[in-house]
């Protein structure tokens, strides 16, 4: 349950909760596009031939997708200013009253990542409302920084952290997904039991696909500092057209793709229920 202090800050504050969901839907819309851009890496892994075959399957590339077919600066407009609210409603959301345990801590910290991650995404979204999409993309920003840290002593280091840490991540995630842990910032009352299941098994499905593409990702971190080859780490898109080579890696791309379709369809079907939680 939220705590006393907690709930009067979300009582005095209904507009922000109010305001806050339209970030989820924004959210929604990106991770839908993006698993849609993984499925087609899968299939054209498996022979099927499209045209537009260089699209980043990464939530950056939904958004320059996005800005790629027509829909322009409205949509794009208002696709970043979704995700800036989301940002916000996670700082807020890691800075409510809350125990100060261990656990709480580390996921105040992950609030606050995440919500440096969706600004980043905004900050794409305007950029290409007045610039043509870029020829850059997540995988050679990567290969692009760890060749620039790999300059320094520390920079093995500091790449191999962080793949670490990205695979915990992942671990994580995977798990809240095996555990259908997906509800706590859900408002589930008068739901059906049919409805419970199956938004339980949507977030379910789309964490464990959130955790394997960042398992993927620090894989490649990790081999990048072991082999000291910048080129080994890669973004999200990289990471999936990698695996998809090899038919035994093919079906990670494949929860990937799955995952992220499916966490997109939960943030979309549930943004109206989405509460303040505190991290807990």
């Amino acid at each position: 349950m939220i705590g006393a202090d907690a709930q009067e800050l979300v009582d005095e504050h209904p507009g922000i909760t109010l305001l806050g969901r339209v970030g989820w839907v924004a959210k929604g819309v990106v991770y839908v596009v993006a698993g849609v851009l993984a499925v087609l890496v899968t299939l054209r892994s498996l022979g099927w031939k499209s045209h537009g075959g260089d699209a980043e399957a990464s939530p950056t590339g939904a958004i320059k997708e996005v800005a790629k077919h027509g829909l322009g600066g409205p949509v794009l407009i208002a696709l970043a200013l979704g995700l800036i609210v989301y940002s916000g409603w996670r700082l807020v959301s890691a800075a409510m009253p809350g125990p100060a345990e261990p656990k709480v801590v580390v996921l105040r910290v992950a609030y606050v990542a995440s919500a440096i991650v969706y600004a980043t995404f905004a900050f794409t979204a305007f950029k290409l409302v007045t610039q043509s999409p870029s020829t850059s993309n997540g995988n050679s920003t990567v290969s692009d920084i760890s060749k620039s840290l790999m300059r320094h002593s520390w920079g093995r280091v500091a790449i191999g952290a962080v793949g670490v840490v990205m695979m915990a991540a992942g671990v994580y995630r995977a798990n809240k997904g095996r555990k259908e842990d997906v509800t706590h910032e859900l408002d589930t009352s008068g739901f059906s039991a049919e409805r419970r299941l199956w938004t339980r098994r949507l977030g379910a499905i789309g964490e464990v696909g959130r955790g394997v593409a960042l398992a993927m990702i620090g894989f490649f971190l990790i081999r990048s500092a072991a082999t000291y080859d910048p080129g080994q780490a890669t973004g999200l898109d990289g990471a999936m057209r990698r695996a998809a080579e090899h038919p035994w890696s093919r079906i990670l791309v494949a929860i990937v793709a799955i995952g992220f379709v499916c966490y997109g369809v939960f943030c979309l079907a549930t943004f109206t229920r989405r509460r303040f939680e505190p991290p807990r």
